[in-house]
């Protein structure tokens, strides 16, 4: 008995696997579509994408004369891109040193990340090469700062308004996230530097307001101012954060939030695809009857039920291996892109194996269903093929589930849905796919017995 059910399904899945036409579409196919769209999705490792955006800076800006009260805000500005500014830039007026950010360095328990980890600036003199390289890709934005930019930001005794002039930031359209970094980047450097600025300002003028009121302080607010004594330190007020920059991607809750369009819609298109492979092994049941096939094989002493059991069994196996060796293949091109040898779906490969196996029993209990209910083949693939896309489009195959809203409880009728909330779960490291087991579990077990019934009662088989 055993022996004519393995007959059976190991014809079947010979026929399937020795097909190339057949093969591209099981297999080539949804890991070409996965790996482009998650491409288009930009990072495919689950870290966060933010490191390394490549800038060019271009400074127009003069530096201010020895013994100036102008402050050099554009060196200051460059310097944060490219700290060894600071060697060649000695003669001027800095802004100083906040003890505050040396108490916050000396802090070994703070986890800070510094504007060079988060960018990789270059230098430039031409603003033209600049926007040329970001038109081509090199860099992300271009930081241009105008000429005079220095004096126009700072408080002078002679010139106490302050004016600023406009930093202009050229982003890359193919990069919208990194070229807006980047210009809050700027936005928040000048506007930390206009702070430091107007608080000198109102210091300034506050003094001199009340030695006007009160001629015993400003006598000696004079005496202080002449004899060098007045020497206020506004370092800290051009200081923002104590001169760092945190990055900390998280989710509602708290936890590190994760995505790798990989996982996400390699799992669907796999499951997607999965369906059209189990509609197509279950609908050949009919094609053979067509072809005479299946006749021969009931008037044999084999019981029907057997025949319809080993097209069960041979369905399973199929989608089984497709899932195997697509779920292996997304794992060579998430390495390959990663870098490293790594396991895109986690490293609990009990669990992984078990919804492997839950999923192919639910799509394979799909595609018999459909195949049962079909009286041609033609009506069967075409039924198959409704089913297929209605599922892969509730189960995120083409887009994310969450764009329905209040809809979303729709995408639960969906076994690519359930097979590929499993696959990210374990992707992130969550177990908790019990749930998903089971559902995937019952309903390809009841569409099996269903289908079981429905082609065993037929009268035509």
């Amino acid at each position: 008995m055993l022996r004519k059910i393995w007959a059976i399904a190991s014809i079947n899945i010979y026929t399937t696997f020795t097909d190339r036409n057949l093969l591209i579409i099981m297999i080539v196919t949804p890991l070409i579509l996965a790996t482009i769209i998650s491409l288009a999705f930009g990072n495919m490792g689950g870290s966060s994408p933010i490191t390394n955006i490549p800038v060019a800076i271009v400074n127009l800006d003069t530096p201010p004369v020895e013994g100036s009260q102008v402050v050099d805000s554009s060196g200051s500005l460059v310097s944060a891109f490219i700290p060894a500014i600071n060697e060649a830039n000695t003669d001027t007026v800095a802004l100083g040193a906040c003890d505050a950010v040396q108490r916050a360095d000396s802090d070994e328990t703070t986890a800070n990340t510094y504007l060079t980890d988060l960018t990789e600036a270059t230098l430039l003199d031409d603003p033209a090469a600049a926007k040329a390289g970001v038109d081509q890709g090199d860099y992300a934005a271009a930081v241009i700062i105008p000429a005079g930019f220095s004096e126009s930001i700072s408080y002078t005794q002679d010139d106490p308004a302050i004016t600023p002039l406009a930093i202009e930031v050229y982003g890359d359209s193919a990069q919208p996230i990194s070229a807006g970094i980047i210009r809050s980047i700027v936005e928040g450097f000048t506007n930390q530097l206009l702070t430091g600025q107007i608080t000198i300002a109102s210091t300034i003028g506050t003094m001199i307001d009340r030695a006007r009121q009160n001629p015993a302080f400003g006598l000696g607010f004079a005496a202080a101012a002449g004899n060098g004594s007045f020497q206020p330190d506004f370092a800290c007020a051009f200081t923002p954060g104590f001169n760092t920059i945190q990055i900390e991607q998280q989710s509602v809750t708290g936890k590190q939030a994760d995505f790798n369009p990989l996982v996400v819609f390699g799992s669907a298109q796999a499951v997607f695809f999965a369906l059209f492979t189990a509609n197509g092994v279950a609908a050949s049941i009919i094609e053979e009857r067509r072809q005479w096939t299946l006749q021969r094989m009931v008037v044999s002493p084999t019981p029907r039920v057997l025949i319809l059991t080993g097209k069960l069994i041979a369905t399973f196996l199929v989608v089984m291996l497709q899932l195997a060796f697509l779920f292996i293949g997304f794992t060579v091109i998430g390495s390959l892109l990663e870098g490293e040898v790594k396991s895109v779906w986690g490293n609990d490969w009990l669990a992984i194996i078990g919804l492997i196996l839950a999923t192919s029993a639910a799509t394979a209990g799909v595609g018999m269903f459909t195949a049962a209910i079909g009286k041609t083949a033609e009506q069967a693939n075409w039924i198959g093929s409704i089913v297929s896309m209605l599922m892969g489009i509730l189960g995120g195959a083409f887009f994310a589930v969450g764009v329905l809203g209040n809809f979303e409880w729709v995408t639960r009728l969906s076994v690519v849905r359930w097979g590929s909330e499993g696959f990210t779960k374990l992707a992130s490291g969550q177990g908790d796919i019990g749930l998903n087991l089971v559902f995937l579990a019952l309903i390809g077990m009841a569409l099996f017995a269903v289908s079981l019934t429905v082609f065993a009662r037929r009268q035509d088989i």
